[in-house]
């Protein structure tokens, strides 16, 4: 009887300590599952001495944005303790861990997350003993934590420059999946949700949207592109308008080499051989302030030169045509048309070009070489009569000896005899042609020495 009741006794005590197992187990179970955490603070029986702060920032918070829980705890009797935080959307972190005799100072913690979808959300934030008999919660801390929807906000405002009321715009801003909103000039939209948006504005005839200012704003064209990039972003867009003063001018040259260019407005213009190449450069410049699209170049004589998409006001382009020289006078026009939203502009200018006449190369005779001048015959004088001699005493020996009168037969003794040459002298005339009287006279005076010489000869 009495073995009976100690085996009853045993068995007891070993219930009572598996009962107050389970009871002291049970909050870090719910903990570990996920559960309700304000049941779990009143569960958590805490050890004397343990504390813990929480502090959650920021608050609200928005989808997207990094949420913070720091603070620190103070660590009571016993040999390990760590912090755990719970956010709320199933998400657990465990961290600062310390071990050893408890410490003098707060142990400090921090968690960071990022909430994908708004909602309220409660975080808990609680410290665990590892004791002899297991886990159990030392201490914990609760905060309520709102997390708003990832929008922003888009201000647009017009500026007054150039004489403009703010008051005769309006203003439309297409978002996200076809999202669509009104605004007047200074009021702002909110509750946007994150992305792009198009601002287009509506207002008196005759305007065009000159320049655009503010952070996240660009201009594209005509509309304006703004982009909400993260939670809580406020986006001012400030838009400048300016009279449309649409214009349109053109430039056009003529080159024979394509390289030197010529405005050549007025004639002749520069000279080009007949079949060589003409080239042409059409010169188009957005000179107003409005942009312009569809700018169609012509020419009175080379029909369609080229056509422009669209052209920015302040830039140019360029197209360029090839023709064939003609013989003669050439002008013609080139022309241009271009679009802008309310209307179209037109310009032209005139080119001219001079067209020489093509020379057939011929085969230049060579001159023949001129003879060379050839000497006159001098024509041999015939010498004149005897004078006849009167009756002069003489002796019988000069008597007995008549002299003849003998010509001179040609002109070479005289030649060899003076030693005259030809005259080198290309086309120079004969000595005699030029001295006759010179040359009969030495001719005579030739005769006389004949004479004198047998007189001579017959007085010995």
């Amino acid at each position: 009887m009495r073995s009976q009741v100690s085996t009853i006794l045993l068995l007891g005590g070993v219930a009572l300590l598996i009962l107050g197992a389970l009871l002291s187990g049970a909050p870090l179970a719910a903990a570990q599952d996920g559960g309700q955490h304000p049941a779990l603070e009143q569960t958590c029986p805490g050890l004397p001495g343990c504390t813990i702060a929480v502090d959650i920032s920021p608050r609200p918070a928005r989808a997207g944005q990094t949420v913070t829980a720091s603070g620190s705890y103070q660590p009571c009797a016993g040999a390990q303790f760590t912090v755990r935080a719970d956010w709320g959307d199933g998400t657990l972190e465990e961290g600062a861990s310390h071990e050893g005799a408890p410490s003098d100072d707060p142990v400090s913690y921090s968690f960071t997350h990022l909430y994908g979808s708004p909602g309220d959300y409660t975080v808990v934030v609680l410290v665990l003993h590892q004791g002899a008999e297991g886990q159990d919660c030392a201490a914990v801390a609760t905060e309520l934590l709102t997390v708003e929807p990832d929008v922003g906000s888009i201000t647009v405002d017009k500026s007054e420059a150039n004489g403009a009321l703010p008051d005769d715009w309006s203003f439309e801003i297409e978002g996200p999946a076809g999202s669509s909103y009104l605004a007047r000039s200074g009021e702002t939209v909110s509750d946007l949700p994150l992305g792009p948006y198009t601002l287009t504005e509506v207002g008196p005839h005759g305007w065009h949207l000159a320049s655009v200012s503010g952070e996240g704003c660009t201009q594209e064209g005509q509309m304006v592109e703004a982009t909400l990039l993260s939670p809580g972003q406020s986006i001012t867009c400030t838009l400048t308008n300016e009279v449309d003063s649409p214009r349109i001018a053109l430039e056009k040259h003529v080159s024979d080499d394509n390289t030197t260019w010529h405005d050549a407005d007025a004639p002749p213009g520069p000279y080009i051989v007949e079949f060589d190449p003409v080239f042409w450069r059409f010169v188009v410049s957005n000179t107003g302030n409005v942009d312009m699209t569809t700018v169609v170049v012509t020419d009175t004589v080379l029909g369609e030169i080229c056509t422009i998409d669209s052209l920015a006001a302040g830039a140019d382009e360029s197209c360029s045509a090839i023709s064939l020289a003609e013989e003669g006078q050439h002008e013609n026009f080139g022309f241009v048309a271009a679009q802008h939203l309310t209307g179209t502009v037109t310009a032209q200018d005139p080119c001219h070009y001079y067209g020489v006449g093509y020379l057939v190369p011929t085969a230049t005779p060579t001159p023949e070489p001129s003879p060379s001048p050839t000497e006159t015959a001098t024509p041999t004088p015939e010498p004149p009569a005897p004078p006849e001699e009167k009756a002069t005493p003489v002796s019988a020996a000069a008597a007995a000896t008549p002299i003849p009168a003998t010509p001179s037969p040609t002109q070479t003794p005289f030649v060899e005899v003076l030693g005259v040459e030809r005259l080198p002298e290309v086309g120079a005339a004969p000595f005699a042609a030029r001295h006759p009287l010179q040359l009969i006279a030495a001719a005579l005076l030739l005769i006389a020495c004949g004479g004198a010489l047998r007189l001579l000869r017959g007085e010995r």
